[in-house]
């Protein structure tokens, strides 16, 4: 009987990663039976989804709370289907408020545990790492100051690099990105960037726009695209776009925008590392509910939220929080970004070294054979 893995990704960004994932497993063992929650890529590549990260993508505290039953239900749900298949691993990818619950309950029920995009726990909760090491079997990171951080409490970790390596393919050359959205190469364009989750876009693109347009006041030839991911509900999307026809929306060419714009307002997560890789200068922008904001204001350790000035060891890029986004505060540092090349060019250098952090490519292959190595079927190769 061909061996099972379950794989959890919660949002978009776990998708992304583990649909390289998975065809990664597919590659090494065609015959692997791969279930579990995902997104499109995921599926894609070869898994059975039980549920899709589109009715999991919630972020703050009192949002996820507000969904408490809801949750319960998919993970009890989820633990029925470890006791039936039994697998023999569980990979859990990223989403730690739902991932290192059920990595807890799956290992009481004699199942492998491996985890994939570690939980910042080093920002917002270092005991939690010392509880980790109960339950989770093994894990591969994507910063190579985890490993210290997870080796401490006992961890079998690895450093495997960033997955954000193996892509981002652009596929358009600028001449053609800019005549198929109709914008002048010759013209300024600021990226706004405002996340892939529905609630992400409904706080974040209003004070996007808002900035925006206020640019375009004193610079009338400022163009400005928006990045729709395919996640967000269309009809939410474009009843907060009716207002601003100026703007052009971009749903199929993600990296060619960050690629081609001249400077960017951008969700705070993964896609921040992403715009680091495409060399686009960006603001960073961050708002949750107040009640979850003032949580986890009590439980994060350190001074930036920004995957990309944790990653650097220093504010690389100016974070605007909560009551910060405030488009009389933002309009003169994305105004910076866009017409002073120093300022440009220094931020550039600095989102370099950032990129050169990340490690080299070849992560979800790395991380296969790890999985692989844990249930038998594969040496390590990555050292």
């Amino acid at each position: 009987m061909p061996l099972k893995v379950m794989l959890i990704a919660g949002e978009a960004s776990g998708d992304l990663h583990g649909g390289k994932l998975v065809a990664a497993l597919r590659g090494l063992e065609p015959e692997l039976e791969l279930f579990g929650v995902g997104g499109d890529r995921m599926a894609a590549a070869g898994m059975e989804l039980y549920y899709h990260v589109n009715d999991l993508a919630y972020i703050g505290f009192i949002e996820v709370a507000r969904h408490y039953l809801y949750f319960r239900r998919v993970f009890n749900r989820l633990i029925e289907v470890v006791k039936s298949r039994r697998p023999e691993v569980v990979v859990l990818i990223d989403y730690p408020g739902f991932n290192l619950r059920f990595a807890k309950a799956v290992k009481k029920l004699g199942i492998s545990t491996f985890y994939y995009i570690a939980p910042q726990v080093w920002a917002w909760g270092q005991g939690r790492a010392a509880k980790m090491a109960g339950f989770v079997d093994q894990m591969a990171v994507l910063f190579a100051f985890e490993v210290d951080f997870f080796s401490r409490y006992q961890i079998k970790t690895t450093f495997v690099g960033h997955p954000l390596l193996e892509g981002m393919e652009v596929g358009l050359s600028r001449y053609e990105f800019m005549e198929k959205y109709d914008l002048n190469p010759g013209h300024p364009l600021l990226a706004l960037i405002p996340g892939s989750r529905n609630q992400e876009v409904r706080h974040l693109l209003p004070p996007m726009l808002q900035t925006a347009e206020q640019l375009r006041r004193n610079h009338p030839e400022l163009q400005v695209a928006i990045s729709q991911a395919a996640s967000v509900e269309p009809q939410q999307f474009e009843s907060l776009v009716a207002a601003a026809p100026w703007a052009r929306a971009v749903r199929a060419d993600y990296y060619p925008l960050m690629h081609y714009a001249t400077a960017g307002m951008v969700a705070s997560g993964t896609a921040t590392l992403e715009a680091a890789c495409a060399d686009l200068p960006f603001a960073l922008l961050y708002r949750v509910s107040p009640l979850s904001f003032a949580i986890g204001k009590q439980l994060v350790k350190i001074p930036n939220i920004g995957l990309v000035n944790i990653v650097a060891g220093e504010a690389v890029v100016p974070e605007f929080l909560q009551d910060d986004l405030v488009p009389d505060q933002m309009a003169p540092v994305v105004e910076r970004l866009l017409f002073d090349e120093p300022a440009r060019s220094a931020m550039q250098v600095k989102l370099a070294g950032v990129r050169n952090r990340l490690g080299e490519a070849g992560a979800s292959q790395k991380t296969a054979r790890l999985v692989l190595e844990q249930i038998g079927l594969h040496q390590d190769e990555t050292n």
